[in-house]
């Protein structure tokens, strides 16, 4: 599973809850090209110029986006990851708003004795505090569904416990999503179980 909470992730769930189709491409190049319904893109969190949205839940969420809808997004971090992550046997992104429903869909699947990565996506190869904390939601969740977990994620478990979503809002992903004036974001992204979808990566695209 692919976290992304600020803001990747976080925008996949609203348009899957939208009924659209998601392809995430890596390039700017890729999605300008793609033969899609609509291109959604951010680099350094700001909009790329002539895409139809930048990379923003709550712009996504309060416009028209019809049922069946193909996207093209590409973002800094989030769609870079996902091509990374190509291999596996399933792909499914997460963040705080659909944590409970990913971890009782991952509940199922554990009971086969699966197992199950949660990749924080990070920012420009470097750790993101608020992926980690999105990341702790979820096994913090399955955790309390049965699953056995490592110590590596009881130790993020732990962290996402001890920590204060007010914290979350001065890191330097905040700072920068504030400089943009996507505040508004950041109250969407750090609101937990609002939005409940489970997006699965199925040929090629995210759906519900």
């Amino acid at each position: 599973m692919v976290v992304d909470a600020f803001r990747a992730s976080t925008t996949i769930a609203v348009l899957v809850s939208k009924g659209a189709r998601v392809f995430p491409v890596a390039s700017i190049e890729e999605a300008a090209s793609a033969e899609t319904d609509f291109r959604i893109g951010e680099r350094g969190s700001a909009k790329v110029a002539g895409f139809d949205f930048g990379n923003s839940p709550t712009e996504i969420l309060a416009s028209e986006i019809p049922q069946g809808s193909t996207v093209a997004l590409s973002t800094t971090n989030g769609t870079r990851i996902v091509e990374a992550a190509a291999g596996a046997r399933a792909i499914l992104t997460g963040a705080f708003v659909n944590a409970e429903s990913l971890a009782r869909y991952l509940s199922d699947a554990t009971r086969d004795d699966a197992e199950v990565a949660v990749i924080g996506c990070g920012w420009e190869g470097r750790r993101a505090s608020e992926d980690e904390a999105a990341a702790g939601a979820i096994l913090h969740r399955l955790h309390s569904g049965g699953a056995e977990l490592d110590e590596r994620a009881r130790r993020v478990v732990g962290r996402y416990l001890s920590l204060s979503t007010g914290r979350l809002t001065g890191n330097s992903a905040a700072r920068r999503l504030k400089r943009l004036s996507y505040e508004r974001d950041l109250k969407f992204c750090l609101a937990e179980d609002t939005v409940p979808v489970v997006p699965r990566l199925v040929g090629g695209a995210f759906v519900g």
